[in-house]
């Protein structure tokens, strides 16, 4: 797998990822579409709606750490993740530097270093006038997974 270097490939990627899942999940909730990839990076845009934001308005912190890690994940599944292959979130260091009610706010990750076990990534998220929101690291181990509810 590689990187993808249209949007066109980026959101091909995304609803079979979406579709081989078979339930919805927090990127649903979060309301994530594929907004952009070069072959370097990938951004994917979220709407501010009720559900997400804070009593004030503006994007809650647990919405805005989704974005970034779910646009990291995706980044590192397609850059090193062969087939059954799940990136799982190990480590993550993030810096909230401002909120906002500017919608959609825009996750944009980016691969630091990464191999066949582990990736680590970049992954910023500014508003829609490009005011910097948040900042972050994440590590995720490269392991074998199922997708799809494991519920019983």
């Amino acid at each position: 797998m590689a990187v993808p270097t249209t949007l066109e490939e980026f959101t091909d990627f995304f609803e079979k990822f979406t579709e081989k899942r078979g339930f919805d999940d927090i990127a649903a909730t979060l309301g994530l579409e594929p907004a952009a990839a070069d072959g370097e990076t990938i951004s994917m845009t979220m709407p501010l709606s009720d559900p997400i934001a804070q009593a004030n308005g503006m994007f809650s912190a647990a919405a805005l750490f989704g974005a970034a890690d779910i646009t990291g994940t995706l980044l590192a599944m397609q850059a090193y993740a062969g087939s059954g292959q799940f990136p799982l979130a190990v480590q993550s260091n993030i810096n909230f530097m401002s909120n906002t009610t500017a919608s959609p706010a825009v996750a944009t990750a980016s691969i630091l270093r990464g191999g066949s076990t582990m990736a680590v990534v970049s992954a910023s998220v500014a508003d829609a006038e490009g005011k910097a929101l948040v900042h972050s690291t994440f590590t995720y181990v490269i392991k074998e997974r199922s997708l799809g509810s494991q519920r019983g």
